[in-house]
């Protein structure tokens, strides 16, 4: 019997959907990426090419690079690097969708800031979401896993989702989360 489950879900494929606990090292507090302003829709100001608490986020990502339990929670993953324990949004698709409805999605822009949330439209509901740790490589679930189920964590390059999983970039937008 083949389950699918879609719990801040990102590619959805068959197989038994697996909730993936908080990641150890992840210590976050409820606070948005900046300032409480930043939470209510306003546009983050990314001065300068460089998204505030970047460089912790990057050295955490690469800390769970090699873990499992990620299984279409790309969401979760991304939040998880940034501190959060969830992400707060249903999908990707959704997060990115009021990235875009607040005026933080750059749309398009392959030159992403270290530590900024990349995403794709996968041709299902769910999108995917990664974590841009520069020298054109994400921190990504789900990509290289050789059981399905599995949720590995990937340092891999940028461009792997769009040729391993046919999906196409949407673009980047800071790591902005609600605090309720």
């Amino acid at each position: 019997m083949i389950v699918k489950l879609a719990l801040s879900g990102c590619l959805l494929v068959g197989g038994l959907g697996l909730v993936a606990p908080l990641a150890g090292a992840v210590h976050g507090t409820d606070t948005c990426m900046a300032t409480p302003t930043d939470c209510q829709g306003a546009p983050v100001s990314t001065e300068g090419g460089e998204i505030p608490g970047a460089d912790t986020a990057v050295a955490r990502a690469l800390r769970l690079v090699g873990d499992n339990g990620y299984y279409q929670l790309c969401a979760r993953l991304a939040a998880n690097i940034w501190g959060r324990p969830r992400a707060g949004y249903f999908s990707a698709a959704e997060q990115w969708q009021q990235m875009v409805a607040t005026g933080n999605a750059h749309s398009g822009d392959r030159q992403p800031p270290v530590g900024a949330l990349v995403f794709w439209e996968t041709g299902g509901p769910y999108g995917h979401v990664a974590v841009y740790v520069g020298n054109g490589q994400i921190v990504s679930n789900d990509i290289n896993d050789r059981v399905p189920g599995e949720g590995g964590v990937y340092l891999v390059d940028f461009e792997l989702i769009e040729s391993k999983w046919n999906a196409g970039y949407l673009g980047w937008a800071p790591p902005i989360y609600s605090t309720t």
